[in-house]
């Protein structure tokens, strides 16, 4: 019996790469590899033994096998990190027929933000005027579970999908590397992460930052503050980074700026903006990192009385 598991995707950490059995001699042969560290080289039955486990059940786990519970997976998934499980014999993706089909994968968190559907409208008609289609995927991503919820899209991508678009990717993602080291062409749009290797589609957050907080400056405002959402976030760090420039230029130090990191969320604007205005001295002026921490931020100015942009600048 030849089994070839060259789709299984060990999502394990970063390092960590997709396994393949092959037979007889080939097998053989590397059993008796070792790694460049004298260390002898971590194979799916070891782990299957250290479990008292199958080898095929160990393989559907790393590939992320819907038949596989989260408790076994997460199981064999801790295994292979301890005994150094490394799957070295790693190849990009198989090639299928065209599809024409891109994969858009959005964080679930962000369905709430207008222009995330507003952007997800636009990709589909542009993409549609190319001959290509367009498959959402929604994943709680940036989390310390982004590899095991991305190794169940592992078939789709393989069978299916042509390339993909990352949005709300936060600076310190490793998903961009992993869909890389898979083969699979990967543009990030919106936000970006750190030192990218790929295409981005993205703003002058640092500019766009400095010019919000330049108008308030012109208005007269020199207590002002900020409602952000993660500091994770590209658009937000820099954001924060260009307004907090601008006034340091302007003679007013970073420690006279309060900022506020939360999500993006209209629940960050309202608390923010009570703490903001709540305290002393008070803010005359708030940038909010995005249009649903505004609208929490105006909520929050109406319910304590302030008017906009009489009392306080938004």
């Amino acid at each position: 019996n030849l089994l070839f598991y060259c789709r299984e995707f060990a999502w394990v950490n970063p390092n960590f790469a997709p396994h393949c059995t092959p037979p007889g001699n080939v097998q053989e042969g590397a059993r008796k590899n070792v790694m460049a560290n004298g260390k002898k080289e971590v194979r799916l039955q070891d782990i299957a033994t250290q479990l008292s486990m199958s080898v095929s059940s160990v393989s559907r786990a790393l590939a992320g096998h819907t038949a596989i519970s989260e408790g076994t997976r997460l199981s064999v998934q801790h295994a292979a990190a301890t005994l150094g499980y490394s799957g070295s014999n790693q190849g990009p993706r198989k090639r299928r027929p065209s599809t024409r089909t891109i994969g858009v994968l959005v964080s679930v968190y962000e369905f709430h933000n207008r222009f995330v559907t507003l952007l997800l409208e636009n990709i589909h008609r542009d993409l549609l005027d190319y001959g290509y289609h367009v498959m959402v995927f929604l994943d709680p991503i940036n989390s310390p579970n982004d590899i095991t919820h991305l190794s169940n899209f592992r078939p789709v991508m393989d069978d299916y999908l042509e390339g993909m678009i990352l949005m709300s990717v936060t600076t310190d993602s490793i998903l961009v590397g992993e869909l890389q080291r898979l083969g699979m062409p990967v543009v990030l749009a919106m936000r970006s992460v750190d030192n990218p290797t790929v295409d981005v589609i993205e703003a002058d957050n640092v500019r766009g930052g400095a010019e919000v907080v330049s108008h308030f400056y012109d208005l007269g405002h020199r207590r002002i503050g900020l409602v952000m959402g993660t500091q994770k976030a590209s658009t937000s760090r820099d954001r924060a980074r260009g307004a907090l420039e601008f006034l340091r230029e302007k003679g007013i130090p970073p420690e006279d700026t309060p900022v506020i990191w939360d999500a993006f969320t209209f629940e960050t604007g309202y608390s923010g903006a009570t703490q903001l205005l709540d305290a002393t001295p008070r803010v005359t002026a708030i940038m909010a990192g995005a249009d649903s921490i505004a609208m929490g931020v105006l909520e929050a100015a109406r319910c304590k009385g302030f008017s906009v942009p009489g009392d306080v600048s938004v």
